[in-house]
C-alpha cells in the first residue's frame, strides 16, 4: 500500500473486447497499490482514484486502455458554466463519442460548447497544445486532462509476422500483456510460460522487467522462443524443453504462470487430447506456483479448475468460427 495523496484519473479503455479492459485495469492498480478503487465505470471509461505516484507505472503497464489522465468533470450540458482546475498554458479540446453504445451525442456541437466554456482568456493550440483536454461520450459526457497515451503501435511490432521464428498460431502482444496483467504480476517477479512456444507471453513479461522462465515440450519451439527474446534486445532467464508435468521438479514455486497452451490441429501436443493435456497442466501448474500466486491460461473451452486453485474470472473472445479463446483467472490457494 502507498501513503501518497490519492487523486482521481480517467483511463479511456478500448473497445476491442467487452471485459478485458476493465479487468486488465482493476488488476494492474492491485497489482501495485494493493487495492482498487472505481468511482465509475460504463462504456469505454472507468474513473479511479489511486495514490498519485503510481499512476504512471499502472498506466506504462496496460495493453487494452488508449489514453489516461486528471479527471476533471462530468458535464451537463444542460449548465452554462463549467469551471474546471486546468494549469496555465495553452489548451486543446478533443471529443470522442466512445461506439454506437454511446447514445446520440453530436461531438461537434458538444466540442464548441465545452470550447466556449473552457478557452475564455486562454489561448488554442489544436496542434501543440500545452494541455490537452479529452472528453469521452459514452453512457455520460466526461473531461479529463490527458497524460499519457499507449503506444498501441509498439505492439503491432512484436507480433507474430515480424519475429524472425513464428507459429501461425499466438497470441497478439496486446493481449499477451494483458493476460500477465490479469494475473497481478509485478515488476521483478518470476513468471513461466509451461507451453511458451515462440515466446511472445515472455517476450512482454522481460519488457515488463519481469523474471522469465519457459518451457515446451519442443526444441524447436525452445530454439525458436530464444532467436524471437533476443531478436527485441531481451533476454529469458531460463528455457527448458520439457513436458508440463515436471514444471515444478525443473522450475520449483514461481509468483504466476502465464500462457496459452497448444490448441491441437496445427500445434502439437504429442498427440495426446487436449482434456487430458489441460487436466494435467492444470494440476502441474498449481504444483508449480506460490501459495496466493496468479494464473492467467487461456483454452479453447471452458475447464474445470482442480482443488487448490480459485477460479476468479473468465473472459470469452471469439476469434473466428472454430475457435473461441477463453481467459482463465486463477489464483493458487
Amino acid at each position: 500500500m502507498e501513503s501518497a495523496k490519492s487523486s482521481s484519473y480517467l483511463f479511456e479503455l478500448s473497445g476491442e473486447h467487452p471485459t478485458l479492459p476493465l479487468a486488465e485495469l482493476v488488476s494492474t492498480i492491485r497489482a501495485e497499490v494493493g487495492s482498487s478503487q472505481i468511482i465509475i465505470s460504463g462504456p469505454g471509461y472507468a474513473v479511479v482514484s489511486i495514490p498519485s505516484n503510481s499512476f504512471d507505472r499502472i498506466a506504462g503497464r496496460l495493453a487494452l486502455t488508449h489514453r489516461a489522465g486528471e479527471f476533471l468533470a462530468e458535464v451537463d450540458l444542460k449548465g452554462k458554466d463549467l469551471h474546471l482546475d486546468i494549469p496555465e498554458g495553452t489548451l486543446a479540446l478533443r471529443v470522442r463519442r466512445f461506439d454506437d453504445r454511446a447514445g446520440d451525442w453530436d461531438v461537434d456541437a458538444i466540442t464548441k460548447k465545452i470550447a466556449a466554456m473552457i478557452t475564455v482568456g486562454r489561448k488554442v493550440d489544436l496542434m501543440h497544445p500545452d494541455i490537452e483536454i479529452r472528453g469521452i461520450a459514452s453512457d455520460r459526457l466526461l473531461l479529463y486532462r490527458k497524460l499519457m497515451e499507449v503506444n498501441r503501435r509498439q505492439f503491432d511490432l512484436r507480433r507474430v509476422a515480424e519475429r524472425p521464428f513464428f507459429s501461425p498460431i499466438s497470441l497478439h502482444p496486446r493481449y499477451a500483456r494483458a493476460l500477465i496483467n490479469l494475473t497481478g504480476l509485478k515488476k521483478g517477479e518470476a513468471v513461466l510460460d509451461p507451453f511458451c512456444g515462440t515466446g511472445g507471453i515472455l517476450i512482454e513479461a522481460a519488457i515488463m522487467g519481469l523474471r522469465t522462465y519457459g518451457s515446451d515440450i519442443s526444441e524447436e519451439m525452445i530454439e525458436g522462443a530464444r532467436r524471437n527474446i533476443e531478436h527485441f534486445g531481451l533476454r529469458a532467464d531460463r528455457l527448458e524443453v520439457i513436458d508440463v508435468g515436471s514444471v515444478h521438479d525443473v522450475f520449483g514455486e514461481v509468483d504466476g504462470i502465464v500462457t496459452d497452451p497448444p490448441y491441437g490441429r496445427a500445434t502439437s501436443t504429442n498427440k495426446e487430447g487436449l482434456v487430458s493435456l489441460y487436466s494435467r497442466a492444470l494440476v502441474s501448474m498449481k504444483n508449480a506456483t506460490r501459495p496466493g500466486g496468479g494464473l492467467g491460461v487461456v483454452f479453447p473451452f471452458e475447464m474445470q479448475v482442480p482443488s487448490g486453485l480459485e477460479l476468479i474470472e473468465i473472459h470469452h473472445q471469439r476469434v473466428h468460427r472454430s475457435l473461441t479463446r477463453h481467459y482463465h483467472i486463477m489464483r493458487r490457494r
